[in-house]
């Protein structure tokens, strides 16, 4: 095993992952803790310049690491190492996030959004990999996205490209917690699922999630295996919302591929044929036909690796 390696983190509003990976993408070792609630900035910083120390300490391999690469759910500007706006982390917006850390550790810190970290693992490691031109989504509680164009990640003039999510599909539609209304996210995510299907089951008391005050997307995914019809329209049009977005971007950036991963592409089977469809529909016919959509195979892995390949990238090796 080659004793160069770095730090790569994956920071959310409820867990907090950093690893010590090497130049092949083997997680040597990963340490897990919660993420603070203090809504204090510094107990954030603190807690994760603690875990890096902690993980350089017990990860077996001698020396320091070459550098650190951080994933965060939030907008960043990734040029200055900056959280921007973030819904789950609040106390980070405006922070040279980057900086406070690196101060703490002794390491240059690449901060990335957790999306594009993990469309830069995908790129690496898996379903994109050895493809020049591909887009990929994450299916959560929002909707995220990354570039990759011309076999490099494309994160635009202030480092914020790739925010699919906020892509409007209905001019008058849902409000979004990004100040705006009518952008994907509010069709397309875990969280616009259970909407959606509370919002139908209002009109068919013959679905099995009438009457519920609440349900799971996954609750919704299995009432549409089942064959309930509210389950079933719900995932339909959280495809053709999808589909309506992705369309878009096929006609600008031409992909070859289209990567789908989060815990929502587990509904895979019940939307993916509505996003064809809007896709075909909508697009320029070549383009259209160029395109693949395929699930992503990381995991929960995609953003800690992508975070290791943008700090193996950031630093001359030794």
């Amino acid at each position: 095993m080659s004793n160069q390696y770095v730090l790569a983190g994956d920071v959310g509003g409820t867990n907090l992952r950093i690893a010590a990976v090497d130049s092949e993408g083997s997680v040597v070792h990963q340490e897990n803790v919660l993420t603070p609630q203090t809504r204090i900035a510094s107990d954030v910083v603190e807690a994760i310049s603690r875990v890096a120390e902690s993980c350089i300490a017990n990860c077996g391999i001698s020396g320091r690491p070459l550098a650190f690469g951080l994933a965060m759910a939030t907008l960043v500007n990734s040029r200055e190492g900056k959280s921007l706006s973030s819904p789950n982390l609040p106390e980070l917006n405006g922070l040279s996030v980057a900086d406070a850390i690196s101060e703490r550790v002794g390491l240059k810190v690449f901060l990335e959004n957790d999306a594009t970290a993990a469309a830069i693992g995908e790129h690496w490691l898996g379903s994109s990999r050895e493809v020049d031109n591909s887009i990929f989504v994450t299916l959560g509680t929002g909707v995220g996205g990354g570039l990759i164009l011309d076999g490099r990640v494309y994160r635009g003039t202030d480092g914020t490209a790739g925010e699919i999510g906020h892509i409007n599909v209905e001019r008058e539609g849902y409000p979004c917690g990004c100040g705006s209304r009518g952008c994907v996210e509010q069709y397309a995510s875990a969280t616009a699922i259970s909407r959606i299907a509370l919002e139908l089951s209002q009109s068919d008391p013959t679905s099995s999630l009438a009457g519920k005050g609440e349900v799971s997307s996954k609750g919704v995914y299995d009432a549409g295996k089942a064959g309930d019809t509210v389950g079933i329209e719900t995932f339909r049009m959280m495809g053709m919302y999808l589909g309506i977005a992705l369309a878009g971007l096929v006609d600008v950036l031409n992909p070859e591929l289209i990567v789908i991963g989060g815990g929502a592409a587990a509904g895979w089977d019940l939307f993916i044929e509505p996003v064809r469809e809007e896709i075909a529909q909508r697009a320029f016919g070549p383009p259209a036909k160029t395109v693949r959509l395929v699930r992503a195979l990381l995991g929960d892995s995609a953003g800690i690796l992508g975070a290791a390949r943008v700090a193996f990238d950031s630093e001359p090796r030794i």
